[in-house]
C-alpha cells in the first residue's frame, strides 16, 4: 500500500529510520528480529534503536514465537493494526457512504444515506454525514482515527486540493470541505474524486495493471490508473466524461449544454427515459433490467457508452476496463459495453483487454479513498514526523 518495492532496500538506502523499518515490517505477515537484521543490514543495538518508537506509538507488537526447530524459539514481530482505523464519506449525487474501516480494508462499521447533492448546501450534507460518522465512532475505546478519506462526485482542483466548479454540485466550488470534517477529527485528510476513488479501489484486485475504469450511476465518471499513479489531470477534470458532447442538438443536459453522454446514458437520464415504465430509482432500474423495454434503453445507453469508451481505449491501451456503479456492473451493460468497445476500436487496442465488472461493488470507492488514506499516513516520511511529534500519535481515539 505504501508503493515500495523493496522495503528492505529502502530502510538500507535511507538509513533506516523507524518510518522506513515500519515499511518493511508491514511487507510480510510477521519478521524475527534476525531476519530484520539481515535484511536491513542494521546492527542489532540499531535495530532495537528504531523499533523502540515503534513499540512506543503501538504500531509494532509482539505476536507470539516461531515454532521451536531444536533451539530457543525467536519471538515475532508484527505491524499492530488492531487499533488502527478510517473514516470514509463515499459521496454520490443522491446516496452518501460512511464508513470506518480497518488500514488493511476490512469494513468494521457503515451506514448508508440518502441525500442530494444538486439541491441540499454543502453544509448540509457535512452535517448530516458527520452525525452518522460521530455515531458510527462513539463510545469505542481503543480505536483510533489515523486519517479521513472523501469523494466527490466532481472535480477536485489539484493547486487548492478543493472541490472544482460543476453546475450539478452548486455551492461546493472551493467549499472547504476538509476544513469542516476536520473540527471533528483532526488527522490527515484526502479529498478525490469519486470514480477515481472507485479506480484506486479495484486496482487492488488488478495486479498493478494500467486500469480505466468507470463509475456508472447517477453520472457517469471516469479514472486511469498507469504505473500505480492516477491521471487527474491539470485542473482535476480529468475521467469527465459524462460530459463529451455526443450530438449537437440532443436531450438537455443538467450541466446546461445538450447531447452530452450524461444527457443520453446517465442514471439521471434513463430514469427520464423510463418514468413512463414506474422505474423510480436506480435500485428499482436493476432489478427490472430484463423486462424488454428497460433492457432496450440500458443497451442503447451501453452503446453510447461504449463508443466513448473505446476512444479512451485507443489512446490509453490498458489491460482491463472496470465498469462500476449500480448501472455499469449490470451483466447486461458489461456485454454491451464490451461489444461496442471491439466493435469499434482496433483489434490491436483490444486483443489483451479485460473488461469486467466490478469486483468490490459499492465498496470500491470506499476502498480506493481507504487506500490513498494509509499510502499517506503510513508513508516512512509521515510515520517519522508523528513519531518526532510530542504526542507520538498518528491521530485522535475513536471513542
Amino acid at each position: 500500500m505504501d508503493g515500495t518495492t523493496d522495503p528492505g532496500r529502502s530502510v538500507r538506502a535511507l538509513g533506516a529510520s523507524p518510518g522506513h523499518l515500519l515499511a518493511l515490517i508491514r511487507s510480510a505477515p510477521a519478521w524475527t528480529r534476525q531476519q530484520l537484521l539481515d535484511a536491513t543490514g542494521m546492527s542489532r543495538p540499531t535495530l532495537l534503536e528504531r523499533m523502540s518508537p515503534l513499540f512506543a506509538a503501538g504500531l509494532v507488537r509482539e505476536a507470539g514465537t516461531t515454532a521451536s526447530v531444536g533451539g530457543r524459539p525467536a519471538q515475532l514481530i508484527q505491524f499492530d493494526d488492531r487499533h488502527l482505523g478510517v473514516l470514509t464519506f463515499d459521496v454520490g449525487h443522491t446516496h452518501g457512504w460512511v464508513s470506518l474501516t480497518g488500514v488493511h480494508g476490512r469494513e468494521l462499521r457503515s451506514s448508508r444515506c440518502a441525500l442530494d447533492i444538486t439541491g441540499t448546501p454543502p453544509d448540509r450534507i457535512v452535517r448530516q454525514l458527520t452525525t452518522i460518522a460521530e455515531r458510527l465512532t462513539k463510545d469505542r475505546t481503543g480505536e483510533r482515527i489515523v486519517g479521513v478519506g472523501v469523494g466527490l462526485p466532481g472535480p477536485i482542483d489539484p493547486a487548492t486540493g478543493l472541490p472544482g466548479p460543476t453546475p450539478i454540485m452548486p455551492g461546493w466550488d472551493a467549499y472547504p470541505v476538509l476544513e469542516r470534517l476536520r473540527q471533528h477529527w483532526d488527522v490527515p485528510m484526502v479529498l478525490e474524486n469519486d470514480a477515481r476513488a472507485l479506480v484506486f479501489g479495484e486496482a487492488g484486485q488488478h495486479d498493478g495493471d494500467t486500469l480505466l475504469g468507470v463509475k456508472w450511476a447517477t453520472g457517469i465518471g471516469a479514472g486511469l490508473i498507469a504505473d500505480g499513479r492516477s491521471i487527474a489531470g491539470d485542473d482535476g477534470a480529468a475521467g469527465d466524461i459524462g460530459h463529451i458532447k455526443l450530438t449537437a442538438a440532443g436531450p438537455p443536459c443538467r450541466c446546461g449544454r445538450r447531447g452530452c453522454l450524461a444527457a443520453h446514458a446517465s442514471g439521471h437520464a434513463l430514469l427520464g427515459q423510463l418514468a413512463g415504465q414506474g422505474v423510480r430509482s436506480l435500485d428499482e432500474l436493476a432489478r427490472r433490467s430484463a423486462e424488454p423495454e428497460i433492457g432496450r434503453a440500458l443497451d442503447a445507453a451501453a452503446r453510447k457508452v461504449g463508443t466513448v469508451l473505446a476512444s479512451l481505449i485507443a489512446m490509453a491501451n490498458p489491460r482491463t476496463l472496470v465498469l462500476g456503479g449500480i448501472i455499469g456492473s449490470l451483466p447486461r451493460v458489461v456485454d454491451t459495453v464490451a461489444a461496442r468497445v471491439r466493435e469499434i476500436a482496433l483489434d490491436r487496442s483490444t486483443e489483451g483487454l479485460r473488461i469486467v465488472p466490478s469486483r468490490l461493488g459499492e465498496r470500491a470507492a470506499t476502498a480506493g479513498l481507504v487506500h490513498l488514506v494509509v499510502t499517506r499516513v503510513l508513508a516512512p516520511d509521515a510515520i517519522d514526523r508523528a513519531l518526532a511529534d510530542r504526542d507520538g500519535a498518528l491521530g485522535p481515539s475513536a471513542g
